[in-house]
């Protein structure tokens, strides 16, 4: 089967494929950029060449590349030679019948044989063209390399597309993540100052200093008290002569207050003369007394 017949053979096999041509003398691209079945009039793909490359004076060889469309980008399956060879008029034959007519038959049957080419691995096909084995084999490795080099550019900047996108969906995660620790370190430092002033108990207050400073003092007192008796150092304090009241504020909070509770109350002694902390207090006391 010629080379025609298998490139015809192949665009029929599948929708997706289609060729491309070059004139390998001048590596120019003829016919659209990317020919399909249905682009070739009647299949007759050799037509369709001499149409597109318009008149030639001597036998021109095409390259002929098979290609399958993946997506965005293509595959190479294979590629072909084929040799077109210049319409001969009338007037062109007629002289040659009558000089030579025995020795033109053979060559004007030759021109529709199947020509071996280079590209089909042949080194012994004489050089019609004016280019040796070796170049023709440099110019179409330097046309794959081409071709390759234009799939592996689509296929980056498809990944190129892709990478970004997924950048930006990290940048904005990052900067949420940023959003969160900001929260989160604002969130401790208010916990933290929470939980100090929390812990601070009674026994940082300035009544409780002062308390501890005299608890020599009161702790005899209680003493006498629990005897019967008045200390001369807690009457003293509190001013002689001590009443009844007195009196009995002292032995209650000997017999049922504990540390935490006398700390409290040594903290409502000392701020008893303030007008303001006296009325809060008076309200307190009101509200648990219908309890």
């Amino acid at each position: 089967m010629s080379n025609i017949a298998n490139t015809i053979q192949y665009l029929k096999s599948k929708d997706n494929r289609y060729i491309t041509i070059t004139v390998q003398e001048t590596n120019k691209s003829i016919g659209k950029a990317t020919i399909y079945l249905t682009d070739i009039p009647n299949e007759d793909l050799e037509q369709y060449i001499k149409n597109n490359l318009g008149p030639i004076t001597k036998p021109t060889l095409v390259w002929v590349e098979m290609r399958s469309k993946q997506g965005a980008t293509s595959k190479k399956d294979h590629a072909c030679a084929i040799e077109i060879s210049p319409v001969i008029t009338q007037q062109e034959v007629v002289p040659q019948q009558v000089n030579a007519l025995p020795a033109i038959q053979p060559i004007q049957q030759q021109q529709y044989q199947e020509q071996p080419t280079p590209f089909l691995g042949n080194p012994n096909v004489p050089n019609v063209f004016g280019l040796g084995l070796a170049d023709v084999i440099g110019m179409q490795r330097k046309a794959d390399r081409l071709i390759d080099k234009e799939e592996q550019y689509a296929e980056l900047k498809i990944d190129f597309k892709e990478l970004k996108k997924n950048y930006d969906i990290l940048d904005v995660e990052h900067r949420g993540t940023l959003t969160k620790l900001s929260t989160a370190e604002a969130q401790k430092d208010m916990a933290v100052m929470l939980a100090k002033m929390e812990n601070k108990s009674v026994f940082d207050s300035p009544a409780f200093t002062a308390m501890m400073d005299r608890a020599p003092e009161l702790l005899s007192g209680f003493a006498a008290l629990k005897s019967g008796g008045v200390a001369p150092a807690i009457a003293g304090a509190l001013g002689a002569p001590m009443t009844e009241g007195h009196r009995q504020l002292l032995e209650h909070i000997a017999e049922s207050l504990d540390e935490n509770q006398v700390n409290f109350l040594g903290s409502v002694c000392r701020f008893i003369n303030d007008e303001g902390f006296t009325t809060q207090l008076k309200t307190l006391i009101q509200q648990y007394a219908h309890v």
